[in-house]
């Protein structure tokens, strides 16, 4: 589930990316606050409708955002959970610094910003 050190190529987390996703900044927040997110590139698109199909064979957690998280000092809940429950270090999750340095920088690169309060 923590397997991926690195951001995918086309990893929305990824400093570059940013401005092809323009993803809107509510669905970027419901991605800062939510469980969990899944790499994009672990998703089975083909069985996308069967939610008992659609995480793959072997799921992982998107290594972009665990880094921009943890250089913001915040974390998913399953990122809390592998890291107090499991004693899981995700320290070396993106080594060569490809994911963006901070979620106000997510935010500028998607063209957003953070509603006040959030």
């Amino acid at each position: 589930m923590f397997d991926l050190k690195r951001p995918c190529k086309r990893c929305p987390f990824r400093k570059g990316q940013g401005s092809l996703f323009r993803l809107p900044s509510l669905r970027l927040r419901e991605i800062k606050n939510g469980t969990a997110f899944q790499c994009h590139a672990t998703v089975d698109y083909e069985n996308f409708d069967d939610p008992e199909k659609r995480q793959g064979k072997r799921p992982q957690q998107c290594a972009g955002l665990i880094a921009v998280l943890l250089r913001s000092n915040m974390a998913t809940n399953i990122m809390q959970v592998a890291m107090r429950c499991y004693g899981m270090d995700l320290g070396g999750i993106d080594p060569d610094h490809e994911a963006y340095d901070s979620w106000t920088d997510v935010l500028r690169a998607h063209g957003g910003v953070e509603p006040k309060g959030n």
